[in-house]
């Protein structure tokens, strides 16, 4: 079987793969652009298993749409936090520029912070406290114990408390 007929065969497992865990919508975005990215990535780089690049660059497309939509919650929490005011009808509180700016920085320190661990390290913050996995559960999607689940964690932790008591 050539490249792209093994990367097609890929494409269309790692879409089923997806479906179960994102909305169809979802999935397909994710899966589209896994597949975009191992055809200009094929071109400069010898590919030994098509599959497995797809599976590599949706995990990692995944965990950076997880980061990019927990950051806005984030925000939003944090925000509300420091609000004065009652919120709104729709649950909205009224925050000054100032506060906003503290927030976006606050944000932008966190994100270098997960941007800096370790791979195995962000992925197992994202999967445990941006999905709300067990540690059990996460250790049984990455492939490894929980006892290292937890040192990660511990780790991912450590360096965002460091950020936010500085």
């Amino acid at each position: 079987m050539n490249f792209v007929d093994e990367l097609v065969n890929g494409y269309r497992e790692l879409l089923r793969t997806l479906s179960r865990e994102l909305n169809v919508d979802d999935a397909k975005d994710v899966a589209q652009s896994s597949f975009e990215r191992a055809l200009v990535y094929a071109q400069t780089h010898e590919v030994q298993s098509p599959r497995g690049l797809l599976f590599s660059i949706a995990r990692g497309l995944r965990v950076d749409q997880l980061r990019r939509r927990s950051l806005v919650l984030w925000e939003s929490f944090h925000a509300s936090g420091e609000a004065d005011e009652e919120p709104d009808e729709y649950g909205h509180y009224e925050i000054d520029p100032e506060q906003q700016a503290v927030s976006r920085q606050l944000l932008m320190k966190l994100c270098d912070v997960l941007d800096g661990l370790a791979p195995r390290c962000r992925e197992a913050f994202v999967l445990c406290k941006l999905r709300g996995l067990s540690y059990e559960e996460a250790a049984a999607e990455m492939g490894v114990s929980a006892a290292v689940v937890h040192k990660y964690l511990m780790q991912a932790m450590r360096a965002c408390r460091e950020v936010t008591q500085s």
